[in-house]
């Protein structure tokens, strides 16, 4: 006992405090580059869902996101937009392109403009519509009777469409009664009420019309009411009102979505400065009998139009005389 009572007592040490280590936070996740189309809320519908779907599965097989917007202010084009498809031409074209070198930017126009490294053109050709309007309204036509309702303020795409239809038959005569050459067109001015465009199809319908091309400047619920009344088929250039589609068989459109296919590599590498023409497709295809027989773009007829179209985009066929 004496023994143990000497003895010392071990205080044992308390571990010193460790400082507490602070947690890593995830590093923020950068946002992902982006295809951008840009469809005013007036554009076509049909042409703004090919758009959409077409850079939709660009933008996903490239890894980018997606966006769709009405319209878009110059300071908007951040460095995170590597790709915007305006479906119409801007009026500030030149100064949204200077102020982002680094986005590619596709505008499908009318005009004919020059672009600059980081532009490029898809030209909507009117010319090319018109010709194929007469050269796919031969090929449907029984007998070639073919005739056109056009805006008289466009002698060039009057001409286009001729050229379009003799390019297809040639002289174009038809070997029964009535014996007459086509095709037979009436020109008005283009803001002419339906009531005159309406005498303008009764005047050369005299002729015996079986595939009539409406432009779109004559287009209206009257005027196609009266149409599809009629032993005529028609074929345009814009998807029609309802009033006219018992008798429409095929409408034409410039795509300027499709060639962006073919360029898309180029436009992601940063290579721009390129005038392309736009393709050419036809839609709401449907048959239509006429006293003279059957009106139909059959799958035949259609890859043979194809040809055509082929032709005209690469630029082999040309709509107009050379001076």
């Amino acid at each position: 006992m004496a023994i143990s009572g000497c003895g010392k007592r071990v205080v044992q040490a308390e571990p010193a405090p460790t400082e507490a280590q602070p947690t890593a936070l995830p590093s923020p996740t950068p946002a992902a580059d982006r295809v951008m189309l840009v469809a005013p809320a007036d554009s076509d519908p049909v042409i703004t869902q090919d758009a959409d779907t077409v850079l939709r599965e660009l933008a996903a097989s490239s890894t980018l996101e997606f966006e769709k917007r009405e319209q878009v202010l110059a300071n908007e084009i951040t460095a995170d937009i590597k790709v915007m498809v305006f479906l119409n031409q801007p009026d500030n074209l030149g100064s949204l392109a200077a102020g982002a070198p680094g986005t590619q930017i596709v505008a499908i126009t009318d005009q004919d403009w020059n672009p600059g490294p980081n532009v490029t053109i898809i030209r909507r050709r009117e010319d090319h519509t018109a010709f194929l309007a007469g050269y796919l309204a031969a090929l449907l036509a029984p007998n070639f009777r073919v005739g056109a309702l056009l805006p008289a303020e466009n002698p060039a795409a009057s001409l286009a469409f001729v050229n379009g239809v003799n390019y297809y038959c040639g002289l174009c005569a038809s070997v029964i009664y009535p014996l007459n050459k086509y095709p037979v067109i009436s020109t008005q001015p283009a803001a002419s009420p339906a009531a005159t465009w309406q005498a303008g199809f009764d005047a050369i319908n005299a002729n015996k019309i079986n595939v009539l091309y409406v432009t779109k400047e004559a287009v209206s619920p009257e005027l196609l009411t009266y149409l599809a009344s009629l032993d005529v088929a028609m074929i345009g250039s814009q998807t029609p009102p309802a009033e006219g589609k018992p008798k429409w068989v095929a409408t034409i459109y410039a795509d300027g979505i499709t060639p962006i296919r073919e360029i898309w590599e180029d436009l992601l590498a940063g290579k721009g400065g390129k005038v392309l023409n736009a393709a050419l497709k036809i839609t709401d295809n449907q048959y239509v009998t006429v006293g003279d027989g059957l009106v139909w773009l059959s799958q035949g007829k259609l890859d043979y139009a194809q040809k055509t179209m082929d032709l005209l985009q690469d630029n082999y066929i040309n709509p107009l005389p050379v001076n």
